[in-house]
């Protein structure tokens, strides 16, 4: 297992979900499937980064099955717990897909970032939306990832790499507004190229899921 430093302040699939959503209306800023996908991953790497699981060619392993008192994450290691060692971590993605916007977006709003809003239209199907309350908390990591990535004077963190992977694998480089969007896509590759295997192979993971929903939307 790799070491990592200690857990962030913020969880990652927090600030995956505020970049990847509207700060007024809480619409998702690239397709659903993609931003699915991707705050599953991110999900995933909060697990990772916390020392409670690791990824060994790929597959999910639990390394510390104690409870954090954290619901969103304390509720798929329960998952993993329950389905034992060896899985593929594509196929946790999928698992995770379908109800991970609710889960994290639910975290933030107990957070008081955001509300959640519903609504029926008029093929009564239901909407959920997660408009943002606090103004600075919502563009808080879309702003400091922007002028991370614009800036070419150092490597990026492990953290900051994943995140940056996962905004590209969910479409989203365009939600950041770079000045320079040709230098932010290659300061992500070289992010990147640059992360501990089981992160590289995460995003791996990721980018293969996105690859199997388009294919399926095509269809």
């Amino acid at each position: 297992m790799t070491n990592y430093p200690g857990p962030p302040t913020e969880r990652l699939a927090d600030d995956l979900f505020l970049i990847a959503h509207d700060d007024y209306s809480g619409k998702p800023l690239a397709a659903a499937n993609l931003v699915d996908a991707a705050l599953s991953g991110a999900l995933i790497a909060e697990l990772l980064f916390d020392g409670r699981i690791t990824l060994v060619r790929s597959a999910v392993y639990v390394t510390d099955d104690r409870v954090w008192q954290e619901p969103v994450t304390d509720r798929v290691l329960a998952e993993m717990v329950c389905r034992g060692d060896g899985h593929p971590a594509r196929s946790w993605l999928e698992f995770l897909a379908s109800r991970v916007r609710d889960h994290v977006g639910d975290r933030l709003v107990s957070a008081g970032a955001v509300r959640r809003m519903t609504a029926r239209g008029l093929n009564f199907r239901t909407t959920v939306r997660f408009p943002g309350l606090d103004p600075n908390r919502v563009a808080r990591p879309r702003v400091r990832l922007n002028a991370t990535l614009e800036r070419s004077d150092q490597p990026l963190d492990p953290r900051t790499a994943t995140l940056a992977g996962l905004v590209r694998a969910g479409g989203l480089v365009r939600a950041l507004i770079p000045s320079n969007r040709s230098m932010v896509t290659e300061r992500i590759a070289a992010g990147r190229r640059l992360l501990p295997t089981e992160l590289g192979d995460l995003l791996n993971a990721v980018d293969a899921a996105v690859a199997a929903t388009a294919l399926t939307v095509r269809r």
